[in-house]
């Protein structure tokens, strides 16, 4: 049924002077009781009954409890949808002081005290029966049935619902997720015989988000479009949507309109990935790790399994998911919109990344303007126009390749790879690592937002994360090869194998460490390396000759050491062969 509907059939359950149930069940997140409190809001002055009480289920253990709740929770109908206050609580109770006799029992024994009084049990059983007799004349919304306590049974509660329309003149409204309960829950077995009828809410996408979105804001607009692509109607998403939008609108006053619109767009995509669980196309990981339709997700194989294939087909959904919704990749703009929206709230350092964060994107788009452009050229047809289309890239790259970052690099190198224009962006690359990547902060292979997967980038950048250790002392280069790369990196490598062997005595003689072995292990499995490059093998060769060298020395240093050297001994006959090897070389001549 549609929300008009709904909402009509609410209006006719409301305004009935005759005590009736009914069920409004809908699929989770729906807004069911959003909905619920929007026609309260609209037609409370027009209820039939004078008093109303809102009691969620959840936690609720006993049938006196849900009595309890039902009559504290009760307002008049004039302040239905209210919180109930302390306040309303209070007059409740005042309604107990109705008699002599039960004011004597008030003042003897206190509220609700566990008092045995003859004949009659406790005195907060009393309370309870008098409060539940007060309940009358009242519309009863029950909500949270499906997470009611395990003690309070279906029965009891259809039950008291039943009692409420013959006895009470009430008229009650239970809200049930669809799906919820088990098959043979007993609210089945006797709700026929207790509810009128039932009402389904099940609202399309626009009527959701008429719901929650104040259509007269314009940045509200640009959202909803967006949920409307995403096709999101479960309310409790839409609400978080509109809450981060509404945090994102003054911080995003004064920017350019299309870093607004790429922040709308990534919200509902982020809030819909985390928290939208089934209903979600797409996980998190995905979306921060897309790269566009240059990405390159294709399984290996020349000859894919069924398994390799099934897999693939659901990776290609959803790259054609992101593209239908226009999401063309993850930048280090979206992420402070994601990790903003993971928190779930907005600190105020947060906040203040995302702002520099804002300007930095703003600065680097105007600075890239070129780049756009030449985007804007090749996605804008199939046209014959090669020469239209490099012209651009290479205008962009001759005046703004400084302010490029390295995925902007790496996403015209994947086209220029393709065309065989493999020189002109090779030299674009080696510019860009002479005047940007070397005389950059970056240090760690983690500093790269995402690693590129144009070969010659990753050439690059290797050898740049090689130099960085050259001159770094045998401790350093160890724990970077322990810790980071291992010994496949050229520079770490290399650098290890140049160390003279008092420098690999020293290291080794005063290392302290719970993971000695593993690093022994580490340097010792270069024996094991065969490579035909001889630079290469020469490398690995060096650093197992001299660390096992270096073991040997140390082992005559003590009995203990003799015993400690026991547990690499399997290493003796390569160490020999190895040694013989660097000795034939040593005597070639050059």
């Amino acid at each position: 049924m549609s929300i008009i509907q709904v909402e009509k059939a609410l209006h006719d359950f409301s305004v009935k002077k005759m005590g009736s149930a009914i069920v409004l069940k809908g699929e989770w997140g729906t807004g069911k009781t959003f909905l619920w409190n929007s026609v309260i809001e609209k037609y409370r002055a027009d209820f039939a009954h004078a008093n109303y009480s809102y009691v969620s289920l959840f936690g609720i253990n006993s049938l006196a409890d849900l009595k309890r709740s039902i009559f504290e929770n009760t307002v008049p109908s004039k302040k239905a949808g209210d919180v109930t206050s302390k306040d309303s609580v209070v007059e409740n109770l005042k309604k107990l002081d109705f008699s002599d006799g039960v004011g004597w029992l008030r003042r003897n024994f206190g509220h609700g005290r566990e008092a045995k009084i003859p004949f009659v049990g406790s005195f907060g059983g009393v309370i309870d029966s008098i409060q539940y007799s007060l309940v009358t004349e009242t519309i009863v919304c029950i909500d949270d049935f499906e997470r009611r306590g395990n003690s309070l049974a279906a029965r009891d509660v259809l039950g008291l619902v039943s009692n409420l329309i013959e006895k009470k003149n009430c008229s009650v409204i239970l809200i049930l997720n669809e799906g919820s309960l088990k098959p043979d829950d007993e609210f089945f077995t006797y709700s026929e015989k207790v509810f009128d009828y039932e009402v389904f809410f099940s609202p399309s996408v626009q009527e959701s988000v008429s719901l929650v979105f104040n259509p007269s804001d314009e940045t509200r607009k640009i959202v909803s479009g967006n949920v409307a692509k995403l096709k999101i109607n479960n309310v409790r998403l839409l609400k978080k949507v509109d809450y981060f939008a509404g945090l994102l609108h003054d911080r995003l006053n004064g920017c350019q309109e299309q870093i607004k619109q790429q922040a709308y767009k990534i919200l509902p995509l982020a809030i819909l990935s985390i928290y939208g669980g089934k209903s979600a196309v797409v996980d998190i990981d995905f979306v921060l790790n897309y790269e566009g339709n240059f990405s390159g997700y294709r399984l290996p194989g020349d000859e894919p399994t069924p398994e390799e294939l099934a897999a693939q087909a659901v990776i290609d959904s959803k790259i054609e998911y992101l593209e239908s919704y226009g999401f063309g990749a993850c930048d280090e703009f979206d992420v402070a919109i994601i990790d903003l929206v993971k928190k779930g709230y907005a600190d105020d350092e947060s906040l203040q990344n995302l702002v520099q964060t804002l300007e930095s994107k703003i600065k680097h788009e105007e600075d890239i303007a070129l780049l756009q452009k030449a985007w804007n050229v090749f996605h804008a047809s199939f046209l014959n126009n090669d020469d239209e289309v490099f012209a651009a890239f290479d205008l962009a790259m001759d005046v703004a390749l400084v302010k490029f970052t390295i995925n902007d690099l790496g996403s015209i190198a994947s086209i220029y790879y393709d065309v065989g224009k493999i020189v002109k962006i090779n030299e674009a690359i080696d510019a860009y690592f002479s005047e940007v990547i070397i005389p950059s902060d970056i240090r760690e292979k983690s500093d790269i937002f995402r690693w590129p997967s144009n070969v010659y980038i990753q050439q690059k950048l290797e050898e740049y994360f090689d130099s960085l250790v050259i001159e770094r002392s045998l401790s350093e280069l160890m724990n970077y090869a322990y810790n980071v790369s291992g010994f496949d990196s050229a520079g770490v490598r290399n650098s290890v194998a140049k160390k003279t062997e008092a420098e690999y005595l020293e290291y080794f003689s005063n290392l302290n460490d719970y993971n000695f072995t593993n690093y022994v292990r580490m340097c010792l499995k270069c024996g094991q390396v065969s490579s035909p490059d001889k630079d290469i093998q020469d490398g690995y060769q060096n650093v197992f000759v001299k660390t096992y060298h270096c073991l040997m020395k140390m082992s005559e240093g003590s009995l203990l050491n003799k015993a400690r050297m026991s547990k690499f001994q399997g290493y003796e006959t390569l160490y020999a062969q190895a040694v013989q090897k660097l000795a034939s070389q040593q005597g070639q001549p050059e």
